[in-house]
């Protein structure tokens, strides 16, 4: 807001600054991270998230089940930021949606409404979302869906009835938000992921080996270890730096 002030001055009072080139804007980073003597600038969370995966697959490899051939490299690396951007879609419609629901989307099979519409009223899809999610509540909230198709007046959505301590909320999400709109991301990482991590799956760094059962869980050790020996702090404002930062 200061920003958009103080060029809204320049802009009415001083227009021949802005015209010259005689105005720049600093932006300042928003992490530091430090290994050893050397530092390097991070200027928002997309390029920390970008840095950290590009470390994290050096050496590593994804063994998605027993006996598969491992995911490495630059295709390993898609996959981190697949699952990245899918999460931060979820964190930006916290408040529109709920992440728990979001959230059960990204290991299941992507939602098509073609395929909802010609299975009529049984959607196993449905069936295996719903159940994700009323597992996952650990019995303090329980989920019903249902898929409303298109009509003359409204386009296909996806209705969830969250019942909670008496309570109940229904919230509707419009089946075009996974296809071109802000869910989108969710749409393609499931598409990636759906069916990837098998039994026996493993995620190996260096000498390192862990075994999971979701790409989440890959997800979160390979960046925890890409942070290992590495100082990551993170600026609120100008104040907290000095003259040389």
């Amino acid at each position: 807001h200061i920003r958009t002030l103080l060029l809204t001055f320049f802009y009415r009072q001083m227009p021949e600054l802005i015209e010259r080139g005689y105005i720049y804007i600093g932006l300042p980073p928003l992490y530091k991270l430090k290994q050893g003597k050397s530092e390097l600038y991070l200027k928002d969370d997309a390029a920390l998230n970008a840095y950290l995966a590009s470390n994290a697959v050096e050496g590593a490899a994804l063994i998605p089940a027993t006996d598969e051939p491992p995911i490495t490299g630059e295709a390993l690396e898609k996959l981190l930021m697949l699952f990245t951007s899918a999460n931060e879609a979820i964190a930006r419609n916290a408040h529109r949606y709920d992440p728990a629901l979001l959230t059960a989307l990204i290991d299941l099979p992507p939602l098509d409404v073609d395929q909802l519409q010609a299975e009529g009223e049984a959607h196993p899809t449905l069936d295996a979302l719903q159940a994700v999610l009323n597992r996952g509540t650990l019995g303090t909230a329980r989920y019903q869906l249902r898929f409303d198709p298109a009509t003359d007046s409204a386009s296909a959505s996806l209705v969830a009835v969250r019942r909670h301590m008496g309570e109940e909320f229904t919230q509707v999400l419009p089946m075009g938000a996974f296809e071109s709109g802000e869910l989108r991301p969710l749409r393609e990482v499931s598409l990636a992921l759906h069916d990837l991590v098998r039994e026996g799956a493993q995620i190996v760094r260096g000498n390192k080996t862990h075994p999971i059962t979701s790409f989440a869980q890959a997800h979160a050790w390979l960046l925890e270890e890409a942070k290992r020996g590495r100082q990551v702090q993170r600026f609120k404002g100008l104040g907290e730096m000095n003259a040389e930062q």
